[in-house]
């Protein structure tokens, strides 16, 4: 028997090390048109280390999900969470509601109020919320709603929140809730740790690409074949599959996009299918990476919901590593972009260096490098038809015999520790 899986990034290399496990007379080969980690890759510009795919780290509420991944390969460092909102300058620790003890008496109350009447609200039931928006402020109340998470999720989605749909925020660890105890607790000015199955996270060694390149390595002598190929066409046959017209497969297991697979199908599939798979959103991400000679602050990342500034997040990368440079400094910014916009690299590190100045972050005197990486796939939308448009597409895959999974597969905001279990539960 011979499986390919398609697309070879962390979903791929999951998949195909745990088909090889599973069957160890099976042929595996994991198609990927360059094998460079997708999402989980770093580079080293004039000695800075970016993650140039965003800030990942790996954490999970899951102990046996936890150490699958560190089992692996590669070095890791454990690092205590020192994430922060800055909100009206303030550096509010992560999650929010648990780090409004930094704030002055007045503003604890308020914000305290607005959280304490969601969750009273929230304990006598009633209906699931109709759209994202709804969700926030039945959660987190109108305060927190509108100076937060509204302006913030906006610079993330690029969507009126009224159109996206509340299911992602269900996947289990996916998002921080607000609890009674930490509220209160916070409100009176007591430090608390929220999110706590995060509160702890690992980084390896070298980057988050080294946790690619183990588990490639470990797929690798297990006995999987990854094959540099771009996946063009996939063509039923009798008794399997036929991929771009030569590379045989008894079974197939994508982590491709799942919008693009369809028009990879020959015979093509139900027109109802094709526009399903159209349907499917996104948004695509920008990573501009920035490199100073200047000592990092205390800080690993940091959420932006100001709208003067072009960023939602900034992340301290050189912080994440083992051990941080005394004296320079790597971070990156996160800019997401809707389909179809007009991209100008050069205008995106203009305005990402001017907004970290105007932060204070540091002198434009001390840059060393500046560079800006724009990746298609970045963040899966949840439009109102998300769950019916993603099961249509999905539908049709399994009953010719395709399995889908991972983040792209599935089309899901999941984080690499629930791709680990989800590849587990379903292969």
């Amino acid at each position: 028997m011979r499986v390919v899986v398609l697309g070879c990034g962390w979903s791929g290399v999951l998949a195909a090390f745990r088909l090889k496990t599973r069957y160890p007379s099976a042929d595996v080969v994991c198609l990927d048109r360059d094998l460079s980690g997708g999402l989980l890759r770093s580079v080293t510009v004039n000695g800075h280390i970016f993650d140039v795919g965003g800030s990942h780290v790996v954490f999970s509420r899951d102990r046996s999900v936890l150490e699958g991944i560190l089992s692996l390969g590669g070095r890791w460092a454990a690092k205590e969470r020192r994430a922060f909102v800055l909100l009206d300058g303030a550096y509010v620790p992560y999650p929010f509601e648990n780090g409004i003890y930094v704030l002055p008496p007045e503003r604890r109350a308020r914000y305290g109020l607005s959280l304490l009447k969601a969750v009273v609200e929230n304990s006598k039931g009633g209906k699931r919320p109709s759209n994202f928006k709804e969700w926030i402020v039945n959660t987190f109340g109108e305060e927190v709603a509108n100076d937060y998470l509204i302006p913030y999720n906006v610079k993330i989605w690029k969507r009126p929140l009224e159109e996206l749909s509340a299911d992602w925020v269900y996947t289990p660890g996916r998002l921080p809730l607000p609890s009674l105890e930490d509220i209160v607790k916070a409100v009176a000015g007591i430090e608390t740790k929220g999110y706590r199955e995060q509160a702890v996270f690992y980084y390896p060694e070298g980057g988050i690409i080294t946790q690619y390149l183990s588990a490639l390595r470990k797929a690798e002598e297990a006995g999987v074949i990854p094959v540099r190929e771009e996946v063009r066409e996939i063509k039923k046959t009798g008794d399997g599959f036929l991929i771009n017209g030569r590379l045989k497969a008894d079974r197939i297991v994508s982590t491709l996009p799942l919008r693009e697979v369809p028009a990879m199908l020959d015979p093509p599939p139900p027109e109802e299918v094709f526009k399903a798979s159209g349907r499917l959103d996104y948004n695509s991400v920008a990573v501009v990476g920035v490199g100073v000679r200047a000592k990092a602050p205390d800080q690993h990342w940091v959420y932006v919901p100001d709208r003067r500034f072009i960023f939602h997040r900034y992340a301290w990368i050189s912080n994440y590593l083992p051990v941080p440079p005394a004296d320079r400094a790597s971070l990156i910014a996160e800019i997401t972009i809707p389909p179809g916009s007009e991209v100008d690299r050069e205008e995106l590190i203009k305005r990402t260096l001017e907004g970290f100045v105007e932060l204070g972050l540091f002198k434009a005197e001390e840059v060393e490098a500046a560079e800006a990486w724009i990746h298609k796939y970045g963040y899966p939308v949840y439009t109102l038809t998300h769950a019916e448009d993603r099961e249509a597409v999905e539908s049709h895959l399994r009953q010719i015999g395709i399995t889908t999974v991972g983040r792209w597969g599935n089309w899901h905001y999941w984080n690499t520790d629930m791709i680990y279990k989800k590849i587990n539960e379903l292969i």
